[in-house]
């Protein structure tokens, strides 16, 4: 045995009769796994809802649903064809349940509507056959050992089975069937690579056969796996083409388009495409000065000699130059709330005439522009009284709407804070957000 044989040799280390009696032990459908694979569903449900990365994860360390994967892996390793009944009809029960679990949870839930975290798991990709791959190849090596392994709930938190499932169920009870097949998809291929793992690894290590079968019929049963596999990861290559395509696409219209027009001396705040019907909006959200009709004309041509014939440039103005956002941002540094000192008459007659002057739907309107999800937003004056004087600051109230889980609160917030100083003519505007609740919507 040379060198390399011996780094990455593993048989020695094999536990055969304990592993078996794991495996079957492990795929029962009752007692702690029924509880386990509840409150997983349910846990997985409500990170999905609200958007909880933590929550998800915590899912995944108590979902039963590898055990009968790795069962039906090994069971046709061995040869064993009870065990591998068994292990096929209790994941159908598991996945039966969670599933139901979720449409449940989907169906009463006051929230409800998709978020990234559901979103994310209706694409799979080849990328997420190569985790499941190898998720399943340290699930089974780990669950062999002699010396125990706590490997399993990293597997479990790589090859993700319960959160796809339950954001099947959010498709299944909300009528989204695109995102319903999408997730389901994932789920599916994710026990089948597990399960493909499983099975070469057993065949590596050389578990001893418990029924002999006839050398025709294994080369049969190998030929419709590999044709089984081959269809399934179909779907998932056209899928990351088109994630690749999307991506190579968002890398040309930046450096063709956005970058070009910031280079003529304009500030981006922001851009994204929105793919309607018919036309693909690029929408560019920039301070600087207004786009001409030439100008809009020219980086459609612009366009359609890239050979994108269904997108559009559409231009949104907040008003402001590059020279005066520069100034902002270094104004952000400064004492955000330094209050304005001004004499009892002075300020209130001035204050007269500012509030006179504000046109809040004419704000609304362009808050709006820069983030469609705003539902609301109201400005008001709110007098600070300290010992012999009256400091006043300018007090925005913000609503978003219930589909602004995606956005970056934190990032919003300044950027609307730097617009409304310099649209209010102030040096300190108060910002408060809320978020509008579903029953009002």
């Amino acid at each position: 045995m040379n060198w390399l044989q011996k780094v990455f040799y593993i048989k020695d280390g094999t536990d055969y009769t304990q592993t078996a009696v794991s495996i079957s032990d492990g795929i029962k459908v009752k007692g702690l796994n029924v509880w386990l694979m509840i409150c997983s569903a349910l846990l997985a449900s409500i990170g999905l809802d609200t958007n909880s990365t933590a929550v998800i994860i915590g899912a995944m360390l108590i979902s039963p649903l590898m055990s009968p994967i790795l069962g039906a892996g090994y069971s046709v390793g061995v040869q064993d064809k009870e065990l591998f009944v068994r292990s096929i009809r209790n994941l159908f029960y598991i996945t039966v349940f969670s599933l139901l679990t979720s449409v449940i949870y989907f169906w009463i839930t006051p929230l409800g509507e998709p978020t990234s975290e559901i979103l994310a798991r209706t694409q799979p990709t080849l990328l997420d056959i190569g985790v499941a791959f190898f998720g399943g190849v340290a699930g089974i090596v780990s669950a062999s050992r002699k010396e125990k392994i706590n490997a399993l709930p990293g597997v479990a938190i790589a090859t993700a089975l319960m959160p796809p499932l339950c954001a099947a169920g959010f498709g299944l009870a909300t009528g989204r069937w695109v995102i319903f097949g999408g997730a389901f998809y994932l789920f599916f291929i994710n026990a089948v690579f597990i399960a493909l793992a499983t099975y070469l690894i057993v065949k590596l290590l050389h578990f001893p056969v418990k029924e002999y079968v006839e050398n025709g019929k294994q080369k049969r049963v190998a030929r419709l796996a590999l044709l089984v596999v081959l269809l399934i990861s179909i779907p998932s290559c056209w899928f990351l083409y088109t994630v690749y395509k999307k991506n190579r696409i968002r890398k040309v219209i930046q450096s063709q388009i956005v970058n070009d027009f910031h280079n003529h001396g304009n500030e981006i705040l922001k851009w994204e495409v929105e793919d309607l019907d018919s036309v693909k909006l690029i929408k560019t959200f920039f301070s600087g000065a207004p786009v001409p009709e030439t100008g809009k004309q020219f980086y459609n041509n612009k366009l359609k000699e890239m050979g994108f014939k269904e997108y559009r440039v559409q231009f949104f103005r907040m008003n402001l130059s590059k020279t005066e956002m520069d100034k902002m941002s270094t104004e952000m540094t400064d004492n955000i709330m330094k209050n304005i000192e001004l004499q009892n008459t002075k300020m209130l007659d001035s204050l007269q005439q500012v509030v006179s002057s504000i046109d809040q739907g004419v704000i609304y309107s362009e808050v709006k522009a820069l983030y469609p999800n705003v539902a609301g937003l109201g400005i008001s004056q709110t007098e600070i009284k300290t010992t012999g004087k009256i400091d006043t600051v300018w007090t925005a109230f913000l609503q978003w709407d219930t589909l602004s889980q995606n956005i970056n609160k934190g990032d919003a917030a300044q950027t609307l804070q730097r617009f409304l100083k310099k649209r209010l003519k102030t040096d300190t505007v108060w910002l408060q957000q809320t978020e509008q609740s579903k029953k009002n919507k």
